[in-house]
């Protein structure tokens, strides 16, 4: 039988012996590093996501503005359809965006014959009829679009909600084209 003192030197010396730490610290760190590597990938995703869409609608909205002093419900319905393309070619053809354009705030084309005031927030459009007029606040009515884009994140480790309410992925823009 072995006496204290031998259990308790035998004990002293294993102590001393530190040939397995850093293969045990390495173990308890790295799926921890891991997880914070897979998050930060996910959040710098979301963020370029994020310039993606913001320069899709910047794009549309920039055609629209200069293309859109003609507008009516004539051709709305042509002007909705290359807007839509325009964001759907600047992010690419996946599957997880939807783009809807209003014009007037209004999917149907004969609006787009009208002007309208807008006020407050969020906007409330009064329509002016066919022609011009003075609105409240030393305005005129006009014509607007609004482009309104949801990309849809699939993160790698955070939560599918987490990052789009982050990076807000669902953004939109209305222009007054006239």
């Amino acid at each position: 039988m072995m006496s204290a003192t031998k259990i308790k030197g035998l004990l002293s010396a294993l102590s001393h012996q530190r040939a397995g730490a850093a293969a045990v610290e390495f173990a308890v760190v790295f799926p921890l590093m891991l997880v914070i590597f897979a998050a930060t990938v996910d959040l710098g995703f979301a963020y370029y996501q994020k310039s993606r869409v913001s320069s899709a609608i910047s794009a549309a909205a920039y055609y629209a503005v200069r293309n859109g002093s003609s507008l009516s419900s004539a051709n709305a319905d042509v002007m909705r359809a290359t807007l839509q393309s325009i964001v759907q070619s600047t992010l690419g053809l996946s599957s997880n965006i939807t783009v809807t354009v209003l014009i007037n705030n209004s999917t149907n084309a004969t609006d787009a014959s009208n002007y309208f005031c807008v006020t407050g927030y969020p906007p409330t459009y009064t329509s002016t009829g066919t022609s011009q007029t003075s609105c409240s606040g030393n305005l005129t009515s006009g014509k607007f679009v609004t482009i309104h884009v949801t990309e849809q994140l699939t993160p790698l480790i955070l939560p599918p909600g987490f990052a789009a309410g982050v990076y807000g992925l669902d953004r939109s823009v209305t222009a007054r084209v006239s």
